[in-house]
């Protein structure tokens, strides 16, 4: 199974608009975003974009957080999780959070989990501690240069990123 993976988009539409378009492209059949959507105006564009089931779990800028658990809650194959959690997606035990915190690391340590996924940080990242990967897919904002995402392969338990070229969103 290919899953997209989305962090960061600070209510960047555009950038948010053809990272799904792109995911979609791919053939991913599942939506992982890991916080700071910013506002709720961006999750109904993002839940009226994706087809497909998701999880989202909150960032440091999600508020309010009430506000987000309700609206989620209207939608099927929606599931916005109240804080950082762990998922079961094609038989690989998944670990999400936005914040890369000691919660992350001690997860990282149990080797219980096949994957971990963080955000906020804004910077592509890959990594494995022992049989663990840990990858953040970016941002969607572009913070800090070109905004991108990431595709998480479920078979092979591999992260590929994805820049979102600026040409395409403006």
């Amino acid at each position: 199974m290919l899953v997209a993976l989305m962090s960061d988009a600070h209510d960047e539409h555009d950038h948010l608009h053809h990272a799904v378009r792109q995911a979609l492209a791919a053939n991913c059949c599942h939506l992982i975003f890991l916080g700071d959507l910013a506002t709720l105006e961006t999750l109904r564009l993002l839940r009226a974009a994706w087809p497909y089931a998701m999880d989202l779990v909150p960032g440091n800028n999600d508020y309010p957080l009430a506000d987000f658990l309700s609206c989620a809650r209207l939608w099927p194959n929606t599931t916005f999780h109240p804080s950082a959690t762990d998922i079961t997606l094609d038989n690989r035990r998944l670990y999400l959070t936005h914040v890369p915190t000691e919660s992350l690391r001690v997860a990282a340590a149990t080797g219980e989990f096949d994957a971990l996924f963080f955000g906020h940080t804004h910077v592509p990242e890959q990594r494995t501690i022992g049989p663990t990967l840990l990858a953040n897919p970016g941002d969607i904002q572009g913070r800090f240069g070109s905004p991108s995402f990431a595709i998480y392969d479920t078979l092979h338990n591999s992260v590929k990123h994805f820049s979102i070229s600026s040409k395409i969103c403006k």
